[in-house]
């Protein structure tokens, strides 16, 4: 976890190097990516608020420098929020420089969601400098509506 590498991981707001997998579903989802050898490869959590239905953040790590399974299972998982666990919002944060910001972008670009904004110097990482952080949201009617008009396609 100490690699630079995982800097964006750790940011302040995951300051836990361990990564305990929760008994059940209901606070916090989470899913592993696994390659064709049903080797780990990556982390997936989205931390819900069940009074509104929100997902209101998510961590996400992949463990491999380029996977497209990992990138595969990360769409699955987010479309997963929506069409498995009900979610009517998803709300997270990246830091800026990410490199997996460009996924982040790709995905709401695709769906309908937007940037909500940039916080600028509002994070420190583990090099001990300050990073901005880009706020990301979908909402489930935007998302419908993109499945919608793919199918009448």
């Amino acid at each position: 976890m100490f690699k630079d590498k995982y800097k964006y991981y750790n940011n302040n707001n995951y300051w836990n190097y361990e990564i305990e997998l929760k008994k059940d579903s209901w606070n916090q989802v989470e899913m592993v990516s696994v390659d064709k050898n049903d080797k780990v490869i990556g982390y997936l959590c989205a931390y819900f608020e069940r009074s509104s239905n929100k997902v209101s953040g998510m961590a996400a790590i992949n463990f491999q420098d380029v996977s497209l399974t990992f990138s595969k299972d990360f769409y699955k998982f987010l479309t997963g929020l929506f069409e498995v666990h009900n979610a009517n919002k998803i709300e997270w944060t990246v830091v800026v420089g990410n490199p997996a910001e460009k996924l982040y972008d790709k995905f709401i670009n695709r769906f309908g969601g937007m940037v909500v904004g940039i916080n600028h110097e509002t994070t420190i990482l583990g090099d001990g400098k300050l990073y901005d952080m880009k706020e990301y949201e979908i909402f489930k009617r935007d998302y419908n509506k993109y499945k919608t008009n793919k199918r009448e396609k």
